[in-house]
């Protein structure tokens, strides 16, 4: 398999890492008495928490969730430090 990140339009390669991958599907449940949806990614106990106010948006299919992306408004956390750590991409 050939993985590769794109420095710019032009194509200067940054480097390669193949992507990690989770062996469960997400699961979701969503609670009517207090309006929240839930996604569990994968099992265990998370090492960071990060709260945030925004907006959402959830693409799926017939086979479940495909992803989510969230539209932060603010956050209450300090992303750029702790978004690293979470393997969460800045750019």
């Amino acid at each position: 398999m050939n993985f590769s990140k794109w420095s710019n339009v032009i194509g200067e390669p940054m480097g390669a890492e193949p992507p990690v991958f989770i062996s469960q599907p997400p699961r979701a449940y969503y609670d009517r008495r207090a309006d929240v949806l839930s996604v569990t990614i994968r099992e265990g106990e998370p090492k960071y928490v990060v709260f945030g106010r925004g907006t959402f948006v959830i693409f799926a299919d017939d086979e479940g969730i495909w992803s989510i992306d969230l539209e932060a408004e603010s956050w209450d956390s300090d992303v750029d430090a702790v978004f690293p750590l979470m393997k969460i991409e800045i750019w």
